[in-house]
């Protein structure tokens, strides 16, 4: 009888699985609203997946961005170049990974953001390092889109760090 239910135990648990979490980096170039939209977005698990695979082909994942140096270092950051044309000119944009470290085994190790610029004629219209403060930075607003129009200053929108991790 006890190696039935240690049996019945066995095939009844479940296998823990570890959360996974997702990052998209990308823009939007809308002529009929006249905005350039540079968004950022997370999600877990299958939300995450299902973002990955409606993922549009002005979005990266931040990680494909990355050359990696060794097994435990990354190499190099590849930058995202591409152009907006609205009513007042072509708005240049670039999209690049901001790794946590890049050590991954070391302090925020494998831990990935993003930062974007956004230049008009050569002038720096908006630029971001990181969407997202820092691997143990719970208290910072995270920039999930920037919105620029013409002829008046980008608007940001921003979620708590609460929201986007959930």
């Amino acid at each position: 009888m006890k190696c039935l239910i240690s049996l019945l135990l066995m095939l009844g648990s479940t296998q823990a699985m570890a959360d996974s979490f997702y990052v998209l980096v990308g823009f939007v170039c809308d002529s009929k609203t006249d905005e350039l939209r540079i968004t950022y977005d997370g999600a877990y698990n299958e939300e995450g997946k299902a973002m990955f695979a409606g993922k549009t082909k002005t979005q990266w994942d931040p990680w494909q961005l990355v050359m990696a140096k060794d097994d435990d270092h990354i190499g190099s950051l590849k930058t995202v170049n591409a152009r907006c044309r609205l009513t007042d000119g072509v708005y240049k944009i670039e999209l690049k990974p901001a790794p946590g470290n890049f050590n991954v085994q070391g302090r925020c190790d494998a831990w990935m953001t993003a930062g974007a610029k956004v230049t008009k004629n050569g002038k720096a219209i908006y630029s971001i390092d990181r969407f997202d403060n820092d691997c143990h930075d719970t208290e910072s607003p995270i920039v999930t889109r920037v919105k620029i129009r013409p002829n008046t200053e980008p608007v940001l929108v921003t979620v708590k760090w609460d929201d986007f991790y959930k």
